[in-house]
């Protein structure tokens, strides 16, 4: 796209509430980043080609610093639940494979550390962008913002899809972390770790992932 141009949904149809949540999660994405590109720094995973910022900082010219404050703070008590939810999840996971409580004592530690980095993985991957869209759509709401006013389907899907995947980049490398610890569990604890604690904590990251690339691509599709 022509740096600068107008990334409004003039030519689109009506959007689905779905695809006005992701918009407006797009729109205000692009102010955080726009932000951060004006004092002239790049976040580590998230870099843009100049012409991609000039396509942000359109996109964030439809909105206002009160829309993306109230957002911002909504996304991170969002996330902050999510992440609550997940640490639950991992420690009863743990628990219910290693035979409740009385047994965790011949939990081999290493599991421990293992279950709060899936833990990270998991509420990267999948809490970030999840706290973010419920968020996007109550000060969408709100505020009473326009669907002229959002992004097109085309640049919600290419900016949310390249969103979701920098943030699932950025939650591997954390997983790097993973190896060291799955050679100091046991070898009899190796098989355990994966059917018990791995697969049910990752399946969903996986899946939300997949739905990510599947609903962007239908996006694309509707735009074309």
């Amino acid at each position: 796209m022509p740096a600068g141009a107008d990334c409004s949904r003039v030519s689109d149809a009506t959007p689905s509430h779905l695809e006005r949540w992701l918009a407006l999660a797009v729109r205000y994405w692009a102010f955080n980043m726009t932000l951060v590109h004006g004092r002239g720094s790049n976040w580590p995973g998230f870099r843009y080609s100049d012409e991609e910022k000039d396509t942000l900082r359109s996109i964030a010219s439809k909105g206002s610093e009160a829309e993306y404050t109230v957002w911002l703070a909504l996304a991170v008590a969002f996330i902050l639940l999510i992440m609550a939810g997940v640490t639950i999840i991992g420690i009863n996971l743990l628990l219910a494979a290693s035979g409740g409580e009385k047994n965790m004592a011949n939990t081999p530690m290493a599991a421990f550390y293992l279950e709060l980095v899936l833990d990270l993985v998991v509420s990267l991957s999948i809490g970030f962008p999840l706290a973010m869209v419920p968020a996007a759509a109550l000060v969408g709401r709100w505020f009473a913002v326009k669907d002229a006013d959002l992004p097109s389907r085309s640049i919600t899907s290419i900016y949310f899809r390249r969103l979701w995947f920098q943030i699932t980049r950025v939650a591997v490398l954390c997983s790097a972390a993973i190896l060291p610890l799955w050679v100091f569990l046991p070898d009899n604890s190796k098989f355990w770790v994966v059917s018990q604690l791995v697969v049910p904590l990752l399946s969903p990251a996986v899946a939300a992932l997949t739905a990510t690339y599947y609903l962007t691509a239908r996006l694309r599709q509707k735009a074309d």
